[in-house]
């Protein structure tokens, strides 16, 4: 594929679909977004490098971006009275039973916040060989994405549960979707912190972090959480928002984008959740056992680091750099200060993307080109794009 040095060739390409400033309307930008989910993924990686190399972001976070610019029609959203100062400006963080856990005499520790708060980043500083660090999310991603033995290497309470009483938990994407809501989401989440209590209780030897926005969500009483360590990021909603668009649509964009579009949370839930965080700020706040710290930018700055490795892979497919790719995710195994999950999707996307090379080289030496798509035909692959 030719390589263009700005912009405006990027933008002709059939081949690509990049999100730009320049879109106006919220039917031109879902027609480009919809192209850029049937692309094949050797053209999103080359959609997502020069979206990165121009705009500064991937697509799918200059499509966040941008639909936050634009105003749906007949929406009636703006005539609603948000608390400006909590959407905009960040509490501090609250630490609730602080020494208690680093002590041990409390071996379970709850992080709450808005996505893309913090809360992973909040969870990592307390990391240690004992700790154990349980991300909610992780739930939903179960027979599709680990076998057991990879349960059992991410977290041994992990795998207790989807062993023991949380094995009907253990299905794959297919099998949930044909769950309804009530029989699935609403129950995997209180039956598992349930479960993690009590194996807290019985492992007093670990430690365990749990983090999550299901557990304000799923959860309405905080003084369930009173007899262990709660933290709570005091990151604002705006923030938050910005930090989870550039995490959640740099994963692996083939597998664990279901994810995203079944518990996606857009602005409109913004005051319930916060009614529901703010209650467990006002429970905990009054506690002698809370202090409360400005945030550092060492979260910022940790969560930067792997958007610019994920971002790296893409630029290292562009240029055919085969030895680029192999040394990210190197750097990536052998890097201690990354969690589990970062080092899972960094990996996994090195093998994507090696693969996808050689696929790619392979098509390029039987003079085979990648089928352009229309960007003024009406459909891709079945889709509708208006």
């Amino acid at each position: 594929m030719e390589k263009y040095s700005d912009l405006e060739q990027a933008l002709r390409d059939p081949s690509l679909a990049i999100i730009s400033d320049q879109i106006t309307t919220l039917s031109e930008l879902n027609r480009v977004y919809l192209k850029y989910s049937a692309l094949l993924s050797v053209q999103k990686r080359f959609s997502n490098y020069y979206s990165n190399e121009f705009l500064g972001h991937s697509v799918p976070v200059m499509y966040v971006l941008v639909k936050d610019k634009l105003k749906p029609e007949n929406d009636g959203f703006e005539d609603r009275q948000l608390p400006n100062e909590t959407l905009i400006v960040s509490e501090p963080d609250l630490y609730y039973k602080e020494e208690s856990f680093n002590s041990g005499d409390t071996n379970i520790c709850f992080v709450l916040g808005h996505s893309g708060s913090g809360k992973s980043m909040m969870a990592r500083t307390l990391l240690g060989d004992e700790i154990d660090h349980i991300e909610l999310d992780d739930l939903l991603l179960t027979k599709d994405h680990f076998t057991m033995d990879e349960l059992k290497g991410y977290s041994d309470l992990f795998y207790r549960f989807f062993t023991g009483e949380g094995a009907k938990y253990y299905i794959g994407v297919e099998q949930r979707d044909s769950i309804p809501k009530e029989e699935y989401e609403d129950k995997v989440f209180i039956d598992f912190v349930r479960f993690a209590m009590e194996y807290a209780k019985q492992h007093r030897e670990k430690k365990f972090i749990i983090d999550g926005i299901w557990i304000y969500l799923y959860f309405d009483d905080p003084s369930v959480f009173a007899d262990y360590a709660v933290f709570i990021k005091g990151t604002s909603f705006l923030k938050s928002k910005i930090r989870a668009a550039k995490r959640e649509m740099q994963r692996d964009k083939e597998t664990l984008q279901d994810r995203k579009q079944m518990f996606g949370r857009e602005v409109r839930n913004y005051l319930l959740d916060e009614d529901k965080i703010n209650r467990y700020r006002s429970f905990f706040g009054d506690s002698p056992y809370t202090i409360f710290r400005e945030e550092t930018s060492e979260a910022d700055k940790n969560a930067e680091a792997v958007i610019n490795e994920l971002n790296g892979i893409d630029r290292c497919f562009v240029n055919n750099d085969t030895d680029g790719i192999n040394e990210i995710m190197k750097r990536a195994e052998a890097d201690p200060a990354l969690s589990n999950w970062n080092k899972l999707r960094i990996v996994n996307e090195c093998k994507l993307a090696l693969f996808d090379l050689r696929m790619y080289n392979g098509h390029q030496n039987e003079n085979e080109m990648i089928t352009p798509i229309d960007p003024d035909c009406d459909s891709v692959n079945g889709h509708h794009l208006t």
